[in-house]
């Protein structure tokens, strides 16, 4: 199977947009397809922020969006990243995973996310790509709900900035 990674598009909004709401965060967070395509389009304007598309062949099987300063303005920040269920297991979310950081390398020391408490799948997903749980933000995005804030060093050739 080859992934392709690419930039995000106009094109792309209305099936990432699907995708993401038909994520398994939905029924929390009250995603909806509307809600989507205009976080979408919003976030493509804004020089502020990085959408990238991973295809497989013609279909899109997942994206990412980062929002370049987005952690405390000084690292870059996972917004979300999303995998049609489909091509889940195959490795597109690492793969996503890594354009993020190979993409914002050069703009901090660290990588930034936050996951749901209750997501423990993806918490693990990210310590196994050495990310590191550094507090959580309880009430944050929903009521009863703490996300976990998680944090990469950004080190290249065994150095750390």
């Amino acid at each position: 199977m080859k992934v392709e990674i690419r930039l995000f598009n106009e094109a792309d909004v209305q099936t990432c947009a699907a995708l993401a709401a038909s994520s398994s965060l939905k029924a929390v967070y009250g995603f909806t397809e509307q809600g989507w395509f205009e976080k979408l389009c919003n976030a493509h304007k804004d020089p502020n922020n990085l959408l990238f598309v991973a295809w497989v062949g013609s279909e899109i099987a997942g994206f990412a969006w980062v929002h370049l300063k987005g952690a405390f303005l000084v690292a870059p920040y996972l917004r979300f990243i999303a995998v049609d269920p489909r091509f889940q297991g195959l490795g597109i979310g690492g793969l996503l995973l890594d354009e993020f950081e190979e993409r914002t390398k050069h703009l901090g020391k660290s990588f930034f996310l936050l996951v749901s408490d209750f997501n423990v799948g993806a918490q693990r997903f990210y310590q196994k790509q050495g990310y590191q749980r550094v507090g959580e933000l309880a009430d944050f995005a929903v009521a009863g709900v703490a996300e976990v804030m998680m944090v990469k060093p950004n080190c290249q050739d065994g150095i750390c900035k």
